[in-house]
């Protein structure tokens, strides 16, 4: 016979833990730093 379970026990399974987004908005401005810091070393050494 089958296991009968309730109805409104359901397991989440697409939960994130709670440090997802404070770690992706870390690693947003880490990129943006580093191509801010490109950007500056590639102006600051083209001859105008």
């Amino acid at each position: 016979m089958a296991k009968i379970r309730p109805a409104g026990k359901k397991k989440k399974t697409s939960s994130r833990p709670p440090g997802t987004i404070p770690c992706l908005i870390l690693l947003v401005m880490g990129f943006l730093l580093l191509a801010l810091l490109f950007y500056a070393v590639v102006k600051t050494g083209a001859p105008s």
